[in-house]
């Protein structure tokens, strides 16, 4: 696993600026019946991706894995280029695509406005929400009952949600990928929290 220097550094940031340039936060125009989602987890210079679809009842009807070299180590803001293309691969090995996709990490609230779920939602041409257990940039104040959420705004404008799904549990963050708006977003996370913290399909 190669170190990067500055000039890469740079080269990926201006990728994500023209990612976040090719993002569209519409709704997709037909009736969400699937929905799926990716995560992944690393081990000993390894990506570990795997992907679920779930029907409107939460019951699994498609899944896929894959592993992967990892390319990169960790940098806050240039996730994707550690786990995106393992993401991509794994949800492309999927026998049906999701209506929408849940990634696990940032969509538009990103400080390039290009978190892994809108580079994997361009890149795959499809809707995708952003859901994670922390903000990666951006101010809020945390929601005071479950089923409640609240903003997360940067220098003032509205780029994702805080939504408190447990109570007495943290809250997780939604921002949309692509092909969504923030309130579908919001209404795609909600319409999968069974019990849990997490949306069922990424959990």
């Amino acid at each position: 696993m190669a170190a990067k220097d500055g000039s890469e550094f740079h080269t990926l940031r201006q990728i994500q600026t023209n990612i976040a340039k090719q993002v569209v936060l519409e709704d997709p125009a037909s009736e969400v019946a699937s929905i799926g989602a990716v995560a992944q987890s690393f081990d000993e210079g390894l990506v570990f991706s795997s992907a679920v679809v779930v029907d409107t009842l939460m019951n699994v009807i498609d899944e896929s894995a894959s592993i992967a070299p990892t390319a990169m180590p960790y940098v806050p803001g240039l996730l994707f280029f550690r786990e995106g293309p393992a993401a991509v691969a794994t949800v492309e090995k999927l026998r049906r695509r999701p209506d929408v996709l849940i990634v696990h990490g940032g969509g538009i609230n990103h400080p390039r406005f290009a978190g892994i779920a809108s580079h994997v939602g361009v890149i795959l041409n499809t809707s995708t929400v952003g859901v994670s257990k922390k903000a990666l940039c951006g101010e809020y104040l945390e929601p005071a009952q479950a089923d409640r959420s609240t903003a997360l705004t940067v220098n003032g404008k509205q780029f994702g949600l805080v939504l408190k799904t447990v109570a007495g549990i943290k809250p997780i963050f939604i921002s949309p990928g692509n092909r969504i708006s923030l309130q579908g977003a919001l209404r795609i996370v909600q319409r999968c929290v069974v019990s849990h913290r997490l949306p069922e399909p990424l959990r």
